[in-house]
């Protein structure tokens, strides 16, 4: 078993911890252009550009492409990141295993009661339209929402990405009676749905998809599930992982052996 890590050296992306995971998983870990097998890795941080093209690349010629990114919810017990893996995409366009509660339990994350204002506004969140062609935001996505409420009467905030534009309030803030949260993918989302509030997403795929509503039309059938959404932050907390974790190759075992079980 082979593994290629194009994890970046900075030190926020910890790529000597995942070199180090990939090792005690029992890959070697080197600069290989095909794979061999099925068995043979290649850990993207993401997938876009240069790089998703290497990614489709590997996975014709039979390979398994794992991506990673920032996690999607809490922090470990130290209070440090945690990074997601998935294998094919990232943020629900791909697969990882699944268990029970105990993951999401020990984040600490607290779930609070639905509070939707039917006469509030719509938190309309904007991406920077960062990662593959399937996930990335289009252009000015936001815009053209804000458009097609404005055509059906809606009342909306629009709050753009802190990597534009710094916003002068916190995502807490403009969520603030607000009747529903709508996004591409992000994880404002996410932070909404802990809040108690509603998200529509117009993704392809989202991680919290079971818990949420597509796309415009969503807004009228909003979904308000406490069963639904504990499940999708169940199922979240196994697609991501703390340094830990990464370093003793935990994550790669549970996922040659979640491919291996579905073959």
């Amino acid at each position: 078993m082979r593994a290629v890590c194009c994890i970046r050296l900075e030190p926020h992306y910890r790529r000597q911890a995942f070199v180090n995971g990939l090792r005690a998983a029992g890959y070697t870990v080197g600069e290989f252009v095909k794979p061999a097998s099925r068995d043979d890795l290649l850990v993207l941080w993401n997938r876009q550009g240069a790089e998703e093209m290497r990614a489709n690349e590997w996975e014709a010629a039979g390979g398994t492409v794992l991506v990673c990114e920032n996690g999607y919810c809490g922090r470990d017990a130290n209070g440090h990141q945690l990074y997601a893996i998935s294998v094919h995409g990232h943020n629900g366009s791909g697969q990882f295993p699944a268990g029970g509660p105990e993951r999401f339990a020990q984040l600490g994350v607290e779930l609070k009661p639905w509070n939707s204002d039917p006469d509030g506004h719509v938190l309309v969140c904007a991406q920077r339209g960062i990662g593959s062609r399937l996930m990335a935001s289009p252009p000015r996505w936001e815009t053209k929402m804000a458009k097609r409420l404005i055509a059906m009467r809606v009342k909306f905030k629009v709050r753009l990405h802190p990597g534009r534009a710094a916003p002068k309030t916190t995502l807490e803030q403009d969520l603030q009676g607000a009747r529903a949260c709508l996004i591409w993918s992000s994880a404002s989302g996410l932070r909404a749905l802990q809040m108690g509030l509603p998200v529509a997403y117009s993704a392809p795929h989202w991680i919290a998809s079971a818990a949420a509503s597509k796309d415009l039309r969503g807004l009228e059938q909003l979904v308000m599930s406490d069963e639904l959404r504990l499940q999708a932050f169940e199922r979240l907390a196994w697609a991501q992982w703390s340094v830990q974790e990464i370093e003793s190759g935990e994550p790669f075992v549970q996922l040659r052996a979640m491919k291996e079980s579905a073959a």
